[in-house]
């Protein structure tokens, strides 16, 4: 699916015929305008829940000049692990890295301006990048939101809730698929053996 073809579907929630081209324009205010920016908002609202296919691990950050630690503007989650910074905070706050031991930026100061590695770095991939069944939910999640938005028509609402349940355990029987879970000894992010499947942030039972 494309992201046309996504903003489309969007539209057809509503009863508005189709577009041929995506919106450039980041101040339109048409109904398509609106789907596409709906569509991105969604997007990375459910990108941020963390799934195996946006989430890397052991990512290192190096410094800026300034001994500050910026993060891509892609990012939406970085997660530090205590076993390999016991002595330390780290947080993300906007796209750089704080200290909250220390309060502050710099902590280049601090550390010699080593390079720090974060345990899990979520991020927000392009719609094309993204697996179909993410596709497929954010799509009707998207289509959902809009017409609840500007339309406020039950009967639509009513209709795309029963679409959003099933795209959404689509994705998530996707992301089991991927991690191979088991019963016996976990799954191949880290998850330990008899502890239940957590949808999003699966791997967060992992020990680094």
């Amino acid at each position: 699916m494309t992201e046309l073809e996504s903003v489309n579907t969007i539209l057809a929630t509503i009863g508005e015929a189709g577009i041929s081209s995506l919106s450039e324009s980041v101040n339109e205010i048409t109904d398509s305008a609106l789907a596409q920016r709906t569509l991105k908002e969604v997007s990375r609202d459910v990108q941020s829940e963390a799934w195996s296919w946006n989430t890397d691990e052991g990512v290192q950050f190096s410094p800026t000049s300034a001994g500050t630690y910026v993060v891509p503007g892609n990012v939406l989650v970085v997660d530090f692990s205590p076993n390999t910074y016991p002595d330390t905070q780290y947080v993300l706050r906007g796209k750089r890295i704080y200290d909250r031991n220390s309060h502050t930026y710099d902590i280049g100061a601090i550390n010699g301006n080593a390079v720090i590695t974060a345990a899990q770095v979520v991020s927000a991939l392009e719609w094309d990048e993204l697996p179909h069944a993410a596709q497929q939910y954010i799509t009707i999640r998207a289509a959902r939101i809009f017409s609840d938005r500007y339309v406020t028509s039950s009967i639509v609402f009513t209709y795309t809730v029963g679409d959003e349940d099933q795209a959404r355990t689509m994705l998530i029987r996707a992301e089991e698929n991927t991690l191979n879970n088991n019963l016996l000894w976990g799954n191949d992010r880290g998850m330990g053996q008899g502890i239940g499947y957590i949808p999003a942030g699966g791997n967060r039972y992992r020990y680094y």
